[in-house]
């Protein structure tokens, strides 16, 4: 794979949104990439997505995908509880993989894929943190980091879904959605998470009194900024993403993605989007090609990589910590390998 010019042949598991949606991508979209073989435990919902991609073959057993010989590197979208084996597969045949969040549903787990990767002593792994590529998140990072807005001293971040899956839990909430701006406060402001603490409420009836839809988590940073993230997963109007950083000097601030302000029958108004496919759109195709890209050039990902997915998940296990004790929760100072 250290041609520039080779195709990198591409097995993607899990045919749901998201992993159907990765498939698309690479087979329409993805310069350098061709997609061969697609698995779910669905196999008519695999064969579908198999379909749309000049007939990639099938699977139904993600270990037999990660075997085959013809498959140089894995696309990773399947039920969370999954990742952490299949990563942990792919790192014993030294594939390349971009694993979709959460790396694992324990900190523990990841810990697992750091030691095995550093044993094989090369980066392998790509997490799916898309934030990473959208080009309003890119500018706030640029702003921070060209000191236009001074020394940054306050991430502000929230998140809204129109309803969650019927039957979540606060945890789940955490795991599924916070986690995202976990990693965005860690990798915007450039310091590791200190202390978390999560108030939040009911506004769901339906979903059981004890869940958590509304939740509001406190950070305190390594470098001394403060963040503050708002999850609310029953927003019902629309899906919506945004952030913005307080420096010393000014501030970065995302705005709205949609294409045009519309000014009819005295009213002025702007599409908000229904999902994170939509709104996220243009990341995960930039996500793909620059993970194809460095798999290419230089046959190690230079996105999201297994320690940012360890981290973050340590902050969300933390935070779930808080939920359900109601106090502040500290996080214990890690030494970052040199390897990351």
């Amino acid at each position: 794979m250290s041609k520039a010019s080779q195709t990198i042949a591409v097995g993607v598991i899990g045919a749901g949104g998201m992993g159907g949606r990765h498939a698309r991508n690479l087979h329409e979209k993805i310069a350098g990439a061709k997609v061969v073989a697609v698995m779910d435990a669905d196999g008519a919902r695999a064969q579908q997505v198999a379909a749309e991609c000049d007939d990639a073959q099938v699977f139904t057993d993600a270990h037999q995908l990660i075997e085959t010989a013809t498959v140089d590197a894995v696309l990773i979208a399947s039920p969370d509880r999954t990742h952490a084996g299949f990563v942990l597969e792919c790192l014993r045949q030294q594939k390349q993989v971009l694993c979709e969040k959460p790396l694992a549903v324990t900190a523990a787990d990841a810990q697992q894929i750091i030691a095995a990767e550093l044993k094989l002593g090369r980066k392998f792994v790509q997490v799916g943190f898309m934030r990473h590529y959208d080009p309003q998140h890119v500018g706030v990072k640029r702003a921070i980091e060209t000191g236009k807005i001074g020394r940054p001293v306050l991430f502000k971040g929230w998140h809204r879904n129109i309803a969650p899956d019927p039957n979540t839990t606060s945890a789940e909430i955490v795991t599924g959605s916070t986690i995202h701006d976990l990693d965005s406060a860690r990798w915007l402001l450039g310091e590791e998470i200190e202390e978390v603490y999560v108030r939040g409420a009911n506004t769901n009836p339906a979903l059981g009194k004890d869940v958590w839809d509304l939740q509001i988590v406190q950070l305190t940073m390594s470098g001394g900024s403060l963040a503050t993230i708002e999850v609310y997963v029953n927003a019902t109007y629309g899906y919506e993403v945004g952030v913005e950083v307080v420096g010393t000097q000014g501030t970065a601030l995302t705005g709205f993605t949609a294409p045009a302000l519309i000014r009819n029958q005295l009213a002025l108004t702007q599409t908000i989007e229904e999902d994170w496919l939509q709104r996220f759109d243009l990341a995960y195709i930039t996500e793909l090609q620059q993970w194809i890209n460095s798999i290419q050039h230089g046959g190690q990902p230079t996105g999201p990589n297994t320690w940012d997915g360890y981290t973050s998940l340590l902050a969300a296990e933390a935070c779930i910590e808080s939920i359900r004790s109601g106090q502040p929760q500290r996080l214990e100072a890690q030494a970052r390998p040199a390897f990351y």
